[in-house]
């Protein structure tokens, strides 16, 4: 304690100095925080997809002019792409989705306050909670290929029920908070597993992803799966191919065309998607990381010029010290707590700069919930990174201080300047 207080007081005769350091510690660790986040959601997007990278491919629609004009085709020919599809050789499996928000009903059960503002999407404008859900048809269902408790997940009967009957449903690892298996939402979606802390794909036209640990997995209805509007639709918005190595994408890709059809279906490889969006937002992140470097080079010589200066205006005190025996170790002890008192500071001045500049994306990603680049939050992990940075600027800072403090002497340093 009394180390503390004499580092203390030490730092408000130098507080111009101090100041300074903290200013820069909260802008730079501010920075760092951003950039963290940057590379977090990068990594997060390279080795958390529920889908395989390499072997999933999504069909996507060329430029829309006038609409999808379905009264053009019929359910016959969309079923036929369809049995084409199945019997591709390349084809491993398929299958089709849509996305939902379900609105969470206060009528059937009093819900928990903490996860009704967790799930109430504001800046949708809406003003009751709701969950993303994603409606998926068997045959992708068993592409996911998901792995649950024996007992867990969907069977065929789940398939063959219409849209207003009770029906299974798999929620993410969230709501295990509020909710067990066999609880009921909405009197009608009964839980039976809850899934993996993954993204999916919600928009084959997006690069931006669901994230699952707040959504809902709800088996597609035969009725909506036979309607012909929603069939047309899927086919050409959400539609999911998990293909073999080699596959002819041309041949693949003339089977999905409809015969006069005005928006042109094409294949694109899901992972290459994902890492072409990771290394345009790399690319972008080299000057943040620029910035960043820099504020911890400037950092540790701030921290070390700062620190030279006050043992030499304290030459008495640390002279003193050394002749009553105390070690070189313990001096550098006594800087290492002063520089570490700013750091701490500057890193908490640093964090709420980051949740003041970017509150707005803050709570636009805990609202969506999306898989993005720009999915900034501060969790566990984030802060982690974001002290071992600081915890790095001070022991390197320290390791060049000690250089200078293990050659004073102390006949050098009596009768220095207080």
């Amino acid at each position: 304690m009394f180390r503390i207080q004499s580092a203390i007081a030490a730092l408000k005769n130098r507080w111009v100095i101090s100041i300074l350091l903290l200013i820069q510690f909260t802008y730079g660790l501010s920075t760092i925080t951003g950039s963290v986040n940057i590379f977090y959601n990068l990594s997060y997007l390279n080795n958390q997809s529920i889908l395989d990278l390499k072997s999933t491919y999504l069909v996507v629609p060329g430029k829309i002019t006038n609409g999808f004009q379905k009264e053009k085709f019929n359910q016959k020919q969309v079923e036929d792409i369809h049995t084409q599809l199945g019997h591709n050789p390349d084809v491993i499996s398929y299958g089709t989705y849509y996305e939902d928000n379900i609105m969470l009903d206060p009528s059937m059960g009093p819900l928990n306050n903490t996860m009704v503002a967790d799930l109430t999407k504001t800046n949708l404008g809406y003003n009751e909670p709701s969950i993303s859900a994603i409606v998926m048809d068997q045959n992708y269902y068993q592409l996911l290929d998901l792995k649950l408790e024996p007992g867990q997940g969907f069977s065929a009967q789940d398939f063959i029920k219409n849209r207003n009957e009770n029906v299974n449903v798999l929620v993410g690892s969230y709501f295990k908070k509020h909710y067990k298996i066999g609880d009921v939402i909405n009197g009608q979606y009964k839980i039976n597993g809850f899934l993996p802390d993954k993204y999916i794909v919600n928009n084959n036209t997006s690069n931006i992803y669901q994230k699952l640990d707040k959504a809902m997995f709800i088996p597609m209805s035969k009725d909506i799966y036979n309607d012909y509007n929603s069939m047309f639709t899927r086919l050409h918005l959400g539609t999911v191919l998990s293909l073999r190595d080699g596959a002819d994408l041309e041949k693949l890709t003339q089977i999905l065309r409809l015969p006069g059809n005005d928006v042109l279906l094409s294949l694109k490889n899901f992972g290459d998607e994902v890492r072409q969006n990771v290394r345009d937002n790399a690319f972008i992140e080299i000057p943040q990381l620029i910035l960043g470097a820099s504020f911890i080079i400037f950092s540790v010589i701030g921290i070390v010029v700062t620190t030279i200066v006050s043992i030499m205006i304290r030459k008495r005190e640390f002279g003193i010290k050394l002749a009553l025996g105390e070690s070189r170790l313990g001096i550098l002890g006594q800087i290492s707590i002063e520089n570490s008192i700013i750091g701490l500071t500057g890193a908490v001045l640093s964090l709420t700069h980051f949740l003041w500049k970017y509150n707005g994306l803050l709570r636009f990603s805990s609202e969506f919930n999306y898989a993005s680049p720009l999915d900034y939050k501060l969790n566990g992990t984030i802060l982690f990174f974001v002290f071992l940075v600081l915890f790095m600027i001070i022991m390197i800072s320290s390791c060049i201080v000690y250089l200078f403090i293990r050659r004073l002497e102390p006949k050098s340093l009596i009768g220095g300047m207080e």
